[in-house]
């Protein structure tokens, strides 16, 4: 945990100076797995996003393929998303090493009106690779009720051009805003928004789209192609009710060039 909070906070400080089936389990009933304190992500204005049940068409399609990653050997939670039908991708904050690997699930139907008894859990706790320059993770799943996850929910395309500025978007993550409701469910949610800046940094993006801690590793996905293009992970200017003046993410062609590694 050490090791994890020290990788967390120089994020922070770097950036916003930021086959087997499994019997589905319910690992975190309520939403109360703690957060990472050192994640900066930030809701900027008012909050503006939308429960993701309330999705039509291609968005709905693709926020199914997000999930509430939960992290038992660190004690936390995340969001990740699937880029095929069994890869799971999450941040290197989140999910470090293998052995932070261990004992991690995912549910992609945490969504409002599903009882937490109705969750389904997916063991994904096989380590594949971590890229903490790009603060990315890649992680297997294993079947629950025989199909892979992602026969059941689909997965995202990374896209091959970064987005430009002025792009619009939506950030597809688990969360609800604990700062004004104490013991919220952090349920899936979608946040709409635009590029502020294609080039904040040489691996970033900025955007103005609505986040959390615990939305760490959400897919940014281009409104018109719904291609994800960028891996989001830190906030910018946040205070100490979460609100903040940004967002970023790590860019579509970094992403993807990390893919390839893997074989994806």
């Amino acid at each position: 945990m050490i090791a994890k909070s020290m990788r967390a906070l120089f994020l922070v400080g770097a950036l916003s100076a930021c086959g087997t089936e499994q019997a589905p389990d319910v690992p975190d009933a309520d939403g109360t797995e703690p957060l990472q304190s050192q994640e900066s992500n930030v809701i900027v204005g008012s909050v503006n996003w939308v429960g993701a049940t309330t999705l039509t068409g291609t968005q709905r399609t693709r926020s199914r393929a997000v999930g509430y990653l939960s992290i038992p050997a660190v004690g936390s939670r995340c969001t990740a998303w699937l880029v095929s039908a069994d890869v799971l991708i999450t941040n290197n904050h989140c999910i470090g090493s293998a052995s932070e690997a261990v004992g991690a699930r995912v549910s992609f139907n945490y969504e409002d009106g599903v009882a937490s008894a109705d969750r389904v859990w997916y063991n994904c706790a096989t380590f594949l690779k971590t890229w903490s320059g790009d603060d990315m993770t890649a992680v297997r799943c294993s079947a629950t009720n025989g199909q892979l996850p992602g026969n059941v929910y689909g997965w995202l395309t990374v896209s091959t051009t970064n987005a430009a500025t002025n792009a619009s978007l939506y950030v597809v993550h688990q969360n609800c805003d604990y700062y004004t409701s104490s013991g919220c469910v952090p349920t899936k949610k979608s946040s709409p928004g635009v590029v502020k800046n294609a080039n904040y940094s040489t691996t970033d993006l900025s955007y103005d789209a609505d986040t959390l801690g615990g939305s760490s590793g959400s897919p940014v996905i281009s409104s018109s192609t719904h291609q994800v293009v960028g891996l989001h992970h830190i906030g910018l200017g946040g205070n100490s009710s979460g609100r903040g003046t940004a967002n970023t993410g790590v860019k579509a062609t970094r992403v993807k060039a990390r893919l390839a590694e893997i074989g994806l």
